[in-house]
């Protein structure tokens, strides 16, 4: 059978089978909703906690309401990566429709190369671009939240440390951080609080929420605490000296910043230079790039740059992320 013939049958195949996916998840998320609608009056979370909180904290641990698909998602160390990204970036969405959302952009990526600029060959390509699109949204909200969190945890710790000197326990202290300070650190304290509220133990739900954030400084502050939960000393003093430390490498991290911003800029100019080369020659001369795309060694070097450009600016990423 043709290849061109074949390649336009499975991306059709494909997207249809995605976006069919896709209104499952849906409307068994749905379901889902309303039955955890009826049963909210059966639920003991505090009066007072935030309709957000309550959520993250009676989270369904299932990664899709489809049997088949959650047993398949359990046993993969991918999925639990992906699912603990969803959770690290704040998106409410279950790990089953984030996949079926991939599959479904990539379906339309290959389809459209393949029907609308006749090119089978990219398909494959334009793809997995598609379908990487929410992973990336995905590590971007990640990063973006993570940031906050780590600009607002200093405050936080000396507010905790004041709490502490007040004369309040660890929990009391952590409940007036909830209370005080702003998102995202106020969300996750909350949820420290209610989680010991609960019953949870510390050590597992401080554990907990360094799965929650992906911060070193927050990894700092949960260390210091089970030390000193496990060995005694005045917990005031050690978290006094932990916002330090965290104060002394948020400034170190900004002279690095300083010093690799030439790097960081050369390489946003060097990515978007070839892009705007192409802009100005498919107005200036749109015939030279149409031969080179109905070219079959055209578009194999076509292929090829978008390779070595990915390549060559993640090597270039790898320079200029220096671990503090």
């Amino acid at each position: 059978m043709d290849l061109q013939l074949l390649l336009p049958s499975i991306g059709i195949f494909l997207t249809i089978m995605s976006a069919a996916g896709g209104l499952i998840l849906v409307a068994r998320s749905y379901a889902t909703k309303r039955v955890r609608d009826r049963l909210e009056g059966a639920i003991l979370v505090g009066d007072g906690v935030n309709e957000k909180v309550e959520s993250i904290i009676l989270r369904d641990m299932q990664l899709s309401t489809v049997p088949f698909l959650n047993a398949i998602l359990s046993e993969a160390k991918w999925a639990q990566s992906l699912d603990r990204l969803l959770v690290q970036a704040g998106i409410p969405l279950r790990l089953g429709t984030f996949v079926a959302l991939i599959l479904l952009l990539f379906s339309i990526g290959a389809f459209a190369m393949i029907s609308i600029a006749h090119a089978p060959l990219l398909a494959l390509p334009a793809g997995a671009f598609t379908g990487l699109l929410p992973i990336l949204w995905a590590r971007y909200k990640k990063q973006k939240r993570t940031l906050s969190f780590e600009k607002l945890f200093p405050d936080a710790l000396e507010m905790l440390v004041g709490a502490l000197r007040a004369g309040l326990a660890l929990p009391g202290a952590i409940q007036v951080v909830a209370d005080e300070s702003p998102d995202p650190v106020a969300e996750e304290f909350a949820i420290l609080s209610e989680e010991s509220r609960l019953g949870l133990d510390t050590k597992e739900a401080l554990k907990r929420m360094g799965e929650r954030v992906d911060s070193a400084e927050l990894h700092l502050f949960i260390t210091a605490v089970i030390l000193q939960r496990g060995t005694g000393g005045n917990l005031a003093e050690i978290l006094e000296r932990t916002a330090a430390v965290i104060r002394d490498r948020f400034r170190i991290l900004g002279d690095v910043r300083s010093l690799t911003a030439h790097g960081r800029l050369s390489g946003f100019i060097l990515a978007l230079l070839p892009l705007g080369m192409a802009g100005v020659i498919m107005v200036v001369a749109p015939d030279y790039l149409k031969g080179l795309v109905a070219d079959q060694l055209g578009r194999y070097l076509i292929v090829a740059a978008i390779v070595l450009q990915v390549v060559g600016l993640l090597i270039m990423r790898r320079i200029i992320n220096i671990k503090v």
